[in-house]
């Protein structure tokens, strides 16, 4: 590591300690995409931050960075009783390869597409497909009948990153009669997707 660069690790993990979180959220997301092993044990510590965007920055900072050592703070984060920590944390340990978590964490993120408000129920459709690991079908095939078209949209872009061939039929029911045209074309999209994944 050159002098300018540790120079830029100190100074973002000084600002890890300044106490703004939006500063911290800041600091820890840097700290995430240069990789750097020696900020694991300060991305830990910011996993039990009062403020939950803080969480959820150092969650994403830990799959990013790819350390074992982040591994038991993970699993203790995905039952973090913020949604968004909850899932950063699960899409980081399906990062690292820990299938047993992640299996666990899809059960609870798939619980959460029926709990709280659409903001919600759309991240968790998102966390779903980014994940990819688990089988998701039936939780986000119901999604696709949300009151909310934002969230219907998100399940139906979520089962093209699945590639389930079982998504075919909705996915088609979606892009032709959803009332909105996002779903519609979020939808078609998807369905394109799995007919290219299928050929």
């Amino acid at each position: 590591m050159d002098v300018g660069t540790r120079a830029r690790g100190d100074a973002l993990l000084e600002a890890v300690s300044n106490g703004d979180p939006d500063e911290v959220v800041r600091a820890a997301t840097q700290l995430g995409m240069r990789g750097d092993d020696g900020s694991v044990d300060t991305l830990v510590s910011l996993l039990g931050h009062d403020a939950g965007p803080v969480r959820t920055a150092a969650a994403t900072a830990l799959g990013l960075i790819g350390s074992e050592r982040g591994l038991a703070h993970l699993r203790r984060a995905v039952s973090d009783s913020e949604p968004e920590v909850s899932q950063a944390a699960s899409i980081a340990l399906a990062r690292l390869g820990d299938e047993s978590a992640t299996a666990e964490a899809c059960a609870a993120i798939s619980a959460h597409l029926h709990d709280g408000d659409p903001e919600q129920r759309a991240r968790a459709a998102r966390t779903l497909g980014a994940l990819g690991v688990c089988d998701a079908y039936e939780a986000l095939s119901e999604a696709l009948r949300d009151p909310d078209p934002d969230v219907r949209a998100d399940a139906a872009g979520a089962l093209g990153q699945l590639g389930d061939p079982r998504a075919t039929e909705a996915l088609a029911s979606a892009g032709f009669n959803d009332r909105s045209g996002r779903v519609r074309h979020t939808a078609m999209a998807a369905l394109a997707r799995l007919v290219t994944l299928r050929a």
